[in-house]
C-alpha cells in the first residue's frame, strides 16, 4: 500500500472531501490529511504549528508529500491574502528551513508542493480580501491593471485620467498595505522556486488565481517567469490560471508516480474559434490552459486519439464567454454561431462507441454548466459512459479538476465513477447554474439574508436548495436517470454563503 500525505489549500469541501473521496474506493493507495478541526476556517487560520507536526508524524512511512504552501506558511487560502506581513523575511526563511527539515527525515519522499500567485479581484468586496478591499477593491484592481499596462505601452488620455483619479480617491496607506501583502506572498514564491532548484521539491505548481491580462497579479508572473527561466525549471514548475483544481491535479500526479505510469491525453475543442478565447477570470487562451494542465497532471500530450488513454472534450464558448446564469435569462447568439455542439456531440459518441474512456471539461461559461450540452447528451444516453463530467467555477477549475478526477479514478468500476458524475452535475451544473440564482434572488431577501451570509438559517436555505435541485436533476437527466429514483441530495453551505456548497449525493441505487 502507497501512502500519500495530503495537506489542502483550506478546508472547503472542494479542496479536501471532494479530491479525497475519489480515494475511497482504492485499494493500493492510502491518502492521509490532518484532521479538519485544526484546519482553520474561511479567515481563521489553522493551526499551522499542529498542521507542521502532523506531516513530521506522518512522513517517515510516506511515498509523496503533497502540500499547498498557503496552508503550510499562513494558515490557509484566505490567511494568506490578510495575514500581518511583519517579520516577513523570518516568516520566509522558517518556512524554508522546515521543507528541507522534511527532505532530511525522509530522503526518498517525493514533494509536490503549490503556491499561488497572489490574486487581484475585479471587484469590491471585503468576504475573502482585507478590509478595505471591500470599498476600494475594483479600484485597486484598475489601480495595479494601469500602472502595469503603462510600463508596457502608452495609455491614452482617458486612461491617464483615470489613473490620477484612482491615485486621489484611494487612500495610499491602502495600496501600500495591499502592495506589501503581495510582496511577502512573491518572498513565498521565490523561496519556493529555490526550494525547486535545490531538490527539495521535486515538483511545483504555481497557479494564478482571478488572473487578467494586466495587473498586480501579471506583473508578479512576471518575476515568477524570469525565475523559471534563468534557473531551467521549466519541467519542474507549473504555472497557469487555477487555485482549488490543485489538489486533483497534485493527487493524479502521485497516483502515476507511484504507479509508474503516465496517462496519455487527447484533447479535442467544441469550437474552433472557442479553444483560441481568453476565458473570464483568465489571462490566456484556452487551449494552452489546457496543455499546462494535462502536463501539470504528469500526464502526456496524446499526439492523436488512437494512441490516447483518455480522450478530453473541452466544451468552449463562441466568440466570448459569459456567465452560466446569463445562459437562461440574456443567452450569447455565438454560443450557436460560433460552434456546433451537434458535431461535438456526435465525436464524443464515436470515441465512447470504439471504447475510449471520455471525459468532458465544460467550459463554455464561468460558473456554472452548459444546460444545452447536458440535455443533448442525455438525449442520446452518453452521460452515463462518460467518466468525469466538470463545469465548475472557472475554466480551470473545470479543467483541472477533470483530469486530476479522470486520472485518480481510471481504474475503478463504472457504477463508482457514475455516481461522481452525478454528484458533479448537481453541484456544478445545476446548483452553480440554476439554483444557486434562483435562491439568491426569490428567496435570501423574504428572510433577510444575503449572497453573503445565510445568518443562522443555512439549513432552512439548503432544504430549499435540494427540493429545487432535485427538479433540475429530473428535469435535465430524464434518461439518464431513468428508473433510479431512490436517491437523496444533501447540501451544506461550508463558508455560510452562496458560492460554494458541499453536495453530497446518497442511496443512488437502480
Amino acid at each position: 500500500m502507497k501512502k500519500i500525505v495530503f495537506i489542502p489549500l483550506d478546508e472547503r469541501p472542494c479542496n479536501l472531501e471532494y479530491p479525497l473521496r475519489l480515494f475511497k474506493n482504492r485499494d493500493d493507495i492510502t491518502v492521509v490529511c490532518p484532521p479538519k478541526s485544526i484546519l482553520g476556517k474561511k479567515k481563521i487560520p489553522a493551526n499551522i504549528e499542529q498542521v507542521r507536526k502532523f506531516i513530521v508524524d506522518q512522513i517517515s512511512g510516506a511515498d509523496i508529500l503533497i502540500f499547498a504552501t498557503e496552508m503550510l506558511a499562513y494558515g490557509g487560502l484566505l490567511p494568506s491574502r490578510i495575514y500581518s506581513v511583519t517579520d516577513s523575511e523570518a516568516k520566509v526563511a522558517a518556512y524554508r528551513d522546515y521543507v528541507i527539515q522534511l527532505k532530511k527525515i525522509n530522503p526518498q519522499l517525493v514533494i509536490l508542493a503549490s503556491n499561488l500567485i497572489m490574486r487581484t479581484p475585479r471587484y469590491s468586496s471585503n468576504d475573502e480580501e482585507p478590509d478595505y478591499y471591500g470599498e476600494y477593491g475594483a479600484k485597486i484592481f484598475r489601480y495595479g491593471w494601469l500602472i502595469d499596462q503603462k510600463k508596457r505601452e502608452i495609455l491614452s488620455p482617458a486612461e491617464l485620467n483615470e489613473l490620477e483619479t484612482i491615485k486621489k480617491t484611494v487612500p495610499q496607506t491602502y495600496i501600500y498595505d495591499y502592495e506589501q501583502r503581495r510582496a511577502a506572498n512573491l518572498k513565498i514564491n521565490m523561496a519556493n522556486m529555490t526550494l525547486v532548484k535545490s531538490k527539495v521539491i521535486d515538483y511545483l505548481a504555481i497557479p494564478q488565481d482571478d488572473s487578467a491580462p494586466y495587473g498586480y497579479t501579471a506583473m508578479d508572473q512576471t518575476v515568477v517567469y524570469s525565475a523559471i527561466k534563468q534557473n531551467r525549471l521549466q519541467n519542474r514548475v507549473g504555472t497557469y490560471p487555477g487555485a482549488d483544481e490543485t489538489g486533483y491535479t497534485l493527487l493524479a500526479r502521485a497516483v502515476q508516480i507511484v504507479n509508474k505510469r503516465q496517462y496519455k491525453i487527447y484533447p479535442f475543442f467544441a469550437s474552433a474559434v472557442g479553444q483560441l478565447q481568453i476565458p473570464l477570470y483568465e489571462d490566456r487562451p484556452m487551449v494552452e490552459s489546457v496543455k499546462s494542465h494535462i502536463l501539470s497532471a504528469g500526464a502526456e500530450i496524446a499526439a492523436t486519439p488512437t494512441t490516447a488513454d483518455i480522450i478530453l472534450a473541452v466544451n468552449t464558448p463562441g466568440k466570448k464567454m459569459i456567465e452560466a446564469r446569463e445562459q437562461l435569462t440574456n443567452p450569447d447568439v455565438t454560443y450557436d454561431t460560433f460552434r456546433n455542439l451537434r458535431a461535438f456531440v456526435s465525436e464524443i459518441s464515436s470515441y465512447l462507441a470504439t471504447g475510449k474512456l471520455v471525459t468532458v471539461a465544460d467550459s463554455a461559461y464561468a460558473n456554472g454548466g452548459d444546460l444545452e450540452l447536458i440535455s443533448m447528451l442525455d438525449e442520446q444516453n452518453l452521460l452515463n459512459q462518460i467518466d468525469v463530467y466538470r463545469a465548475w467555477n472557472t475554466n480551470c477549475n473545470t479543467v483541472g479538476s477533470a483530469i486530476g478526477s479522470t486520472i485518480i479514478q481510471f481504474d475503478l468500476p463504472q457504477e463508482i465513477r457514475f455516481q461522481e458524475l452525478i454528484n458533479n452535475l448537481i453541484d456544478d451544473v445545476f446548483y452553480q447554474t440554476i439554483v444557486r440564482k434562483m435562491i439568491t434572488d426569490d428567496y435570501l431577501p423574504k428572510y433577510n439574508m444575503t449572497y453573503f451570509d445565510l445568518k443562522g438559517d443555512a439549513d432552512q436555505v439548503a432544504t430549499q436548495a435540494e427540493e429545487l435541485l432535485h427538479k433540475s436533476t429530473a428535469r435535465y437527466l430524464r434518461k439518464t436517470l431513468t428508473g433510479m429514483s431512490n436517491y437523496q441530495i444533501g447540501i451544506e453551505f461550508p463558508w455560510n454563503r452562496m458560492f460554494e456548497v458541499n453536495c453530497q449525493l446518497n442511496s443512488m441505487e437502480d
